[in-house]
Parts: structure tokens; sequence; C-alpha cells
């Protein structure tokens, strides 16, 4: 008699169970099971083949599980669930809930699709404000509009088709990152385009020679940070686990797509519309707002190397402090604690952890075998009375509810050479709490078995707890392999396109650092502060890898800008030409991506809740921490051997006023508006411009 459910129907009254109750859901339980038991399963998908109440000792509550037949839906059974508990719905004082991982997992699906288009739409309106206000135009955030809606339905399209051909599944948890994901990135490039457009038409190039050189500096750039990113995501192929594998050619692909729609269409909208991008009349009409003091002043600090080794301890501490919490991360594969507290089924699960038996849902079974082991009555009891009084146990059924020696199939087996044992425990069965007391429990069976008295016989366990403790062992192990390659193919792409070894090894070892202050903080926020029971499984999976990728994608534009403007000037001037130059676009792309990720908590359940933090938090971190402070510090701080082995870096010493004078330069470059000083400015353009058409 099988007694692991995966779909559960909870009676309950607050004021216990009468004794008309009880009977009518052993009987109605019979009505449903009689077939079964005379071997006679009811043919066809769709139906209930058997039901099973579990004895508790609970007054208030009682359970009953379900199973069904072959190739019945989950949503089909979830419905079947609520047919059989509507039976019920006749006695007023009476409630009743469908519980269970079946109704859980249908009840995730329900959520996610009932607001996915709703995080859609919220996504793009978001992009479109925040474009607009960045570059002060009400027609570049319909062109960005295009490009992301034109990729975003192509990924999904190309998707569909290429998951069907190459046989690679495509979750369900996807769908929202595949969306953010392209949304944000083709965003991204758009506003690094647009940036570049309107300093060119700054300089007062006509609408195609503007294009043309803000393309030629651009779009290598824009190509080789995508194929950072596709490359990044691509490693989740690494991993040994169906589920990420599922991940990587999925994320790989829409970063390909998003890439070649902004290498596309956007460098033919910027063609066609010109100066019209940013409003007609505009651009000679605005006038430049004021550099920035703060951040020249911050650059004069990292580019000396006395306030460099400052500015790295200081934000590799922050890091290190935010990161911290990280240590303690558990990893949560329920799929009931990620649903709204108002749900049926999480009002269900509160109910059993009311009333001390949260874990009915999904017991776990102890197996003990060996030769007529069920002869052993005494020593099975005591073992029974001993596991009962471990840690996490709530209650146990066995031998000693079982008075004859024939169980039926639920105590002991036919053949007399195997006992069960089904141990509920006090908390959610799939969290991390009562997988951490299994493994205890785990531990010590050999023990309780010799101290009862058992002999020559193995003790053994399973069960959906089990089974969960197993995958998150797995989790670990693919996150540790997967993240190598990850870093691996990133430090690859970035030695070639720098030409250095050293530089992107600390580089990446930056981004890294940030990756762990997120997930971090993630764990601080919703383990410690709002008493989740851990992260969920595939969450540092998948927000690790992004966040590796799109760091080293904005590793790209920020240092390949350096080096380019590094090849001409001393490390020190190259900082000062580039990093203003670039920050703005950066910082605005950086801010863009973050919000794009957080959207995702539109879907109301704690896992994407918990994703769109880890992501937002991540980049928020990369954006005005690492790229801005601690990577010209650490450059400084390595000097010539961050080109190592090359000699591209030289570190002569520069006069504080030219330094100055380069970051107001730098900054004006970067700016939306023109300059009446343009001849230092013109100098950065042209030096970061030449250095792309070489490369």
């Amino acid at each position: 008699m099988p007694v692991l459910s995966q779909t559960s129907v909870v009676v309950h009254d607050p004021d216990g169970l009468s004794v008309l109750t009880q009977a009518d859901v052993a009987l109605w339980a019979a009505t449903h099971t009689q077939a079964y038991l005379d071997g006679n399963v009811p043919a066809g998908r769709g139906q209930i083949v058997a039901a099973v109440p579990v004895p508790t000792s609970t007054p208030e509550t009682a359970v009953t599980y379900l199973y069904v037949s072959n190739y019945t839906s989950l949503a089909r059974t979830r419905d079947l669930a609520r047919e059989y508990a509507a039976h019920f719905h006749n006695q007023s004082e009476v409630q009743t809930y469908v519980a269970g991982v079946v109704p859980a997992q249908v009840a995730q699906a329900d959520y996610l699709q009932s607001r996915l288009h709703l995080f859609e739409v919220a996504t793009l309106v978001l992009i479109a404000a925040v474009v607009g206000l960045t570059f002060r135009s009400v027609v570049a955030p319909f062109v960005v509009l295009l490009a992301a809606g034109l990729g975003y339905l192509v990924a999904i399209r190309s998707l569909g088709v290429l998951a069907a051909a190459l046989g690679f599944a495509l979750p369900d948890q996807l769908q929202p990152l595949i969306a953010a994901l392209l949304i944000g990135v083709v965003t991204d490039y758009c506003v690094l385009f647009f940036a570049g457009l309107r300093q060119q038409l700054d300089r007062g190039l006509p609408r195609l020679d503007a294009t043309r050189r803000a393309v030629t500096t651009n779009a290598p750039i824009i190509a080789v940070a995508g194929i950072t990113v596709a490359a990044g995501t691509a490693a989740l192929l690494a991993a040994e686990f169906e589920l990420f594998q599922a991940f990587g050619p999925a994320l790989s692909l829409t970063v390909v797509i998003g890439v070649l729609v902004s290498l596309t269409l956007v460098p033919a909208m910027m063609a066609i519309l010109g100066e019209r991008l940013f409003g007609l009349g505009t651009l000679r009409a605005s006038p430049r707002r004021p550099t920035r003091r703060g951040t020249g002043r911050l650059l004069r600090i990292v580019v000396d190397r006395r306030g460099a080794a400052v500015a790295t301890l200081l934000a590799t501490g922050l890091l290190v402090l935010a990161a911290a919490p990280l240590l303690h991360m558990r990893l949560d594969l329920s799929f009931t604690s990620g649903l709204p507290a108002d749900d049926p089924v999480s009002r269900g699960a509160a109910v059993l952890e009311e009333s001390g038996v949260r874990g009915v849902i999904a017991p776990t079974e102890v197996i003990v075998e060996g030769d007529a082991v069920i002869e052993q009555r005494e020593a099975l009891e005591r073992l029974q009375q001993a596991i009962e009084a471990q840690p996490g146990v709530a209650e146990v059924l066995g031998p000693a509810q079982n008075p004859f020696t024939d169980g039926f199939g639920v105590v002991f087996s036919p053949d007399g050479d195997a006992a069960r044992f089904v141990v509920i425990l006090d908390s959610d069965p799939l969290a991390a709490p009562a997988i951490s007391d299994l493994r205890e429990l785990s531990a010590q069976l050999d023990t309780l078995a010799a101290e009862a008295g058992l002999q020559d016989a193995e003790v053994a366990v399973t069960g959906q707890t089990a089974i969960a403790g197993e995958l998150a062992a797995i989790t670990r192990e693919n996150l540790r392999i997967t993240l190598t390659a990850v870093l691996l193919v990133e430090l690859l792409i970035l030695i070639v396109y720098l030409r250095a070894l050293c530089a992107p090894v600390v580089l990446l070892a930056c981004s890294a650092l940030g990756v762990a202050a997120a997930l971090g903080l993630s764990v601080l926020l919703f383990q410690v502060l709002l008493g989740d029971p851990g992260l969920a499984f595939y969450v540092p999976f998948a927000t690790a890898v992004l966040l590796l990728a799109l760091g080293s994608d904005y590793n790209v534009f920020a240092v390949g800008s350096i080096w380019e403007a590094a090849a001409r000037h001393p490390l020190s001037k190259a900082i000062m030409l580039a990093m203003p130059s670039t920050s703005r676009a950066i910082s605005a792309a950086g801010v863009i991506l973050a919000a794009t990720f957080a959207m995702v908590a539109i879907i109301p359940l704690q896992t994407f809740r918990q994703v769109a933090f880890t992501m937002a938090a991540g980049l928020l971190i990369d954006t005005f921490l690492i790229r801005p402070v601690l990577t010209p510090a650490v450059l400084t701080l390595l000097g010539r051997a961050a080109s190592w082995p090359s000699r591209r870096v030289r570190t002569e010493s520069v006069p504080v006023d030219e330094l100055r004078r380069t970051g107001a330069a730098g900054a004006r470059s970067g700016g939306p508006e023109v300059t009446r000083d343009e001849t230092l400015e013109n100098e950065v353009l042209d030096d970061l411009t030449a250095g792309a058409e070489a490369r």
C-alpha cells in the first residue's frame, strides 16, 4: 500500500472534528479506494484511484492522501482534489484545503501566468520613462520600445522552435528571466548607442556621419560585451542537473538575439532620425549641466596610489561585510513557502503547522529490511519510539500502531522481510529546516537501530524530504562547477579583449565579490529579516551566473575605454579621460537593467522576489561601487602590472591640475549637451574613437 502522495486533502475544525465527520472522512476515502483494494483500478486518465486517510494525533485535523491514474496532468490532479474536498462543504463548521507538492506547483504556475503580461507591460513602461528622462526625449523611448519589443517577440518564438528541435526544456521559471534579460540588455545597448550619437551630434557632425562615428565606436564594444554575456550564460551547460542545463541555451540565445537587434535595427533608426531622436532642436538649445564635482574628486583620489589603497580597502571591506551572511545560506526546495500567505494551499499548510504535523503532506519513510524482521516486534517498537524522540519529528506511524502481524502492506511487507515507519516532520518537509533534521536523523539511524536491539537488519530512508536533500546537495555541487566554468569563460574573453592577464583576473575577482555581496544581502533580507526557510534552490544558481556575465559585460564597457586611452596616455590620465566619458551611459545602463530585474517582483511569488532583489542589488553594487570605485582603484594599484604580459600601461606622474582638466573634459565628453570649450574634449573623443576603430 503506498503512503507517499503529492496531493492531500485537509479537513479541519478548530473546535475538533466530530465523530460523524471523522467517520465521513474514512467512508469517503473507502468509497474511492475499494476498487483499488479489489484489484480493479479504474481505467483511463484523470481519475482518483485511491484515497488513504492518515492517522494523526491531532483531533481537529484529518488528512487524506489522494492517488490519481497515470498520465493525469498536474492541473487536473488539483481539480480532482478540490472535487474530493467539496464533499465536506455541507458541514458549515468544517474547513477543507487542498495541499501538497502538486497543488503548490499548479498554484505557482497560475500566479506566474496571471502576472507575466503585467510584468512585461510594466517593465516596458518603466524603461520608456527612464530612457525619456535620461535623454530628455519623447522619441528615444519609442525606439527602445520598438527594439526591445521586437527582440522579445523574436526570442520567444525562436526559443520555442529551437527547444523543440534540439530537445532542451524551457522551465516556467525562465519566462520572467528571459523577458527581463532581453529587455534590459537591448535597452542598455540602446543607451550606449544613443549616448555616442549625441556626443557626435554635439560636435556638429551631420546626421549620417554622426551615426557612422557612434556605431564605429560602440558597435565593437557592444558586440564583445554581448558575446561575454552570451558565453557566460552558455556556461550553464556545464551543470550536471537537467533543470540548470536548460537555463544555459535559453539565456544565451536571448542575449544573442538582443545583440543582433541592437546592432542592426538600432543603428538604422539612429541614421533615419538623427537629431530628431532627442527632440528636434534640443541639442543646441540646452545648456550643459555642470560637471559633477564629486565624481571628479573621487577619480582624483583613486588615481593616486595612497587614495587607491584606501578606496580598495573600504570597498572590499563593505563587500566582504555584505557577503558574510552567505556563509549561512540555506536552500529551499518547498513549493508552498513561496506562495502568498492568503493562497488556499498556504492556508492549508498553515493549518497543519498549527496542528504540529506540517510534514504530513510529504512524510518520510524509514524502511527496515532483514530476514523475518517483523518477528522483532519489540525492537521495532523501541526503534519507533527512538525515532519519534529525535529533533524535528512530530510523530511516527509504524509497528506500534499495528496490533496485528498482517499489516496489509502498510506497516509490514507480505513476506515479513521489511517493516516501514512513516515519519511526519514538524516543519515544511521540502524546506531547509526539515532537510537538516532528516540529515541528522539519517546519521543516527544505525545507532538507534542497534540501541533498540535490532539484529541483522538494514535501515534506509526515502521520501520527498530525502530527495530534496539530495537535490540541495546536487545544486551546491552544480553551482561550484558552473561558476568555475563561467569564470574561466569570462576570463578567457577578457584576456583576449584586453590582451592582458593580470587585470582580467583581478577584475573578475572584483565581480565575484560583488556577486557574493548581493547574495549575502539576499540571505540577510529573506532568511534573517523576513524569516524565509532559505533561498529557492535555483535563485543563487541563476543570479550568480547572470551577475558574473553582466559584470564582465560592464568590464568590457568601462575597462575597454581605459585600455584604449592607456595606449596614448599614462594610466592615471587614461582613467581620468575614459571614466567620466563612459560613466554616465554605464550608470544609466546599470540602473535600467537593475530596474528591469526589480520588476520581476511583480510576480507574487517569493522565489521571483528573491531573484528580483538579488539581481537589482548586484547590478547596483556593480554600477555604483565596483565600477566607479574599486575598478579604477585596483588598476591604479596594479600599475604597469595591470597589462602584463604586454606593456600597454604606463604609470608616469601627471600633475594634479592636468588631471583636473582631463577629468573635466572627459566628463563633458560623456554628457548629452554641447560645450563651448571643445579642444580637449574633442581630443578625448578622438582618442576613444580612434582606439575603437583600430581595434
